[in-house]
């Protein structure tokens, strides 16, 4: 049963971003705004996990094949990934009054077009496209921009807020990626040291 679970991760949480979308479009005007905010990311986040995984997908082997990491089971990061979402996007509607909670989401749509701005150029790719960036573009971006600007003009967020929502954010993903390195039997240091030389290599080259 687990094994089915994590194999059809992906089609699960498709199934449930559907009824998210259905329940947000009835629920709408009893809906706090970053609520409504983090259930169109959540659709946003299930179209870019599509785009990056199977339309037209590649981008975790584009990943692992430059970064030398080779994961014992195809489907384990991406149930690690979903679940991450699922945890970080749920967290908003058990709390709905703390906009702290929503933001460590709502940063992912800024998030995650540096990380595949970085993929591009960790890839050495002449393309200016890696799996994934259309929607991060698109879809993602646009969202935590309108947030960040509602937030500001509606005065929910204090100064240090900002910085505890990125902080969860990056513990987040940072476990997540932990689980997913660690358990394919490679050192986290050196996971962390391959990306810095996939980043900054060719730059040295170049100076030397």
């Amino acid at each position: 049963m687990k094994n089915l679970i994590v194999k059809n991760s992906l089609y699960l949480m498709t199934a449930l971003g559907i009824i998210v979308a259905i329940f947000t479009a009835i629920f709408w005007s009893e809906m706090e705004m970053l609520q409504r905010l983090v259930s169109i990311l959540f659709t946003g986040l299930i179209l870019h996990l599509w785009e990056e995984g199977k339309l037209p997908g590649g981008f975790t082997t584009m990943i692992t094949d430059k970064l030398n990491f080779t994961a014992k089971s195809p489907h384990f990061g991406e149930g690690v990934t979903v679940l991450y979402v699922l945890i970080i996007v749920s967290l908003p509607f058990i709390f709905p009054h703390v906009p702290i909670l929503a933001f460590a989401a709502l940063y992912l749509g800024i998030l995650e077009v540096f990380a595949h701005l970085m993929a591009i150029k960790m890839y050495d790719k002449s393309s200016i496209y890696s799996p994934g960036l259309i929607t991060s573009v698109i879809v993602l971006l646009p969202v935590s921009i309108y947030a960040i600007v509602y937030a500001v003009q509606n005065g929910l967020m204090q100064p240090i807020d900002w910085l505890y929502s990125f902080l969860i954010l990056l513990g987040g993903l940072g476990l997540a990626q932990q689980i997913v390195v660690r358990g394919s039997g490679m050192k986290y240091s050196e996971f962390l040291n391959n990306v810095k030389s996939a980043l900054f290599t060719k730059e040295k080259k170049n100076i030397d």
